[in-house]
């Protein structure tokens, strides 16, 4: 198999707080944990040719999502996500800063789906991290992975601790879809990888909660966040 990468340096506007800082009071408390939506096929979206992973994750995230609200919404193809991601780069295979096509997406839409919102979650703070997944069915996240991370990939092992003591082979996006206590679940490369919560710790840069417009039409109060006021700060982040 070929993997592809294509996350470039995390970037976090000064315009857009923290998720908590939105929330209508404390947070829910996620549930000990989440299952991976049934999808019968998450497909590669390009990844395994294309630097695409920002575009391939968000779009996971949204088949995530659909699954888990029951919507019959068939996914885009490989060649749409390729075409739509070398439309956003303008031909150059040079990868995404996932904030920026956060806000690329809120504004442009992505075949019939859409972000409503979108704010930082920190990624030492895993309950709020669990909070994200169990309230708005993903959580959009940018990894490093190391060639023995690759290598565990394919033989269809975790990533652990014992993966991170080796070169790193690339910056990539990965949407986290489910977790229990002992591991986060990720779609990566068309199929479901656990990673240890040790790992994470070590392997992971930045991460998003992300409120899609199919969430928000079934439930518009945010379950939780005060939905207003992070539009409203995205609203002056991209005008």
């Amino acid at each position: 198999m070929s993997y592809r990468y294509g996350r470039l340096a995390a970037q976090f506007p000064a315009a857009v707080s923290d998720l908590t800082h939105y929330a209508a009071g404390p947070l829910p408390k996620a549930p000990a944990k989440v299952a991976v939506p049934a999808v019968a096929d998450w497909g590669m979206l390009g990844n395994d040719r294309y630097g695409d992973c920002g575009v391939a994750g968000l779009e996971h995230g949204f088949m995530a999502d659909a699954a888990v609200l029951g919507l019959n919404e068939p996914p885009a193809a490989d060649a749409q996500a390729i075409g739509y991601y070398l439309t956003y780069t303008d031909g150059a295979d040079n990868g995404v800063v996932l904030s920026q096509y956060l806000a690329y997406v809120r504004q442009h839409g992505y075949f019939g789906h859409n972000v409503a919102a979108y704010a930082p979650v920190s990624v030492k703070d895993i309950p709020t991290l669990q909070f994200a997944v169990s309230a708005f069915d993903f959580a959009y996240t940018g990894i490093v992975v190391t060639q023995a991370m690759e290598e565990a990939s394919a033989d269809g092992r975790p990533w652990t601790l014992d993966d991170l003591d080796s070169p790193v082979a690339g910056g990539h996006c990965v949407p986290i879809v489910g977790y229990d206590t002992s591991y986060l679940y990720a779609v990566t490369w068309g199929t479901v990888q656990p990673i240890a919560y040790s790992a994470w710790h070590y392997i992971a840069d930045e991460a998003w909660a992300v409120i899609t417009g199919e969430l928000t039409a079934a439930n518009s109060d945010g379950r939780g966040i005060a939905l207003p006021a992070l539009q409203a700060d995205l609203s002056r982040l991209e005008a």
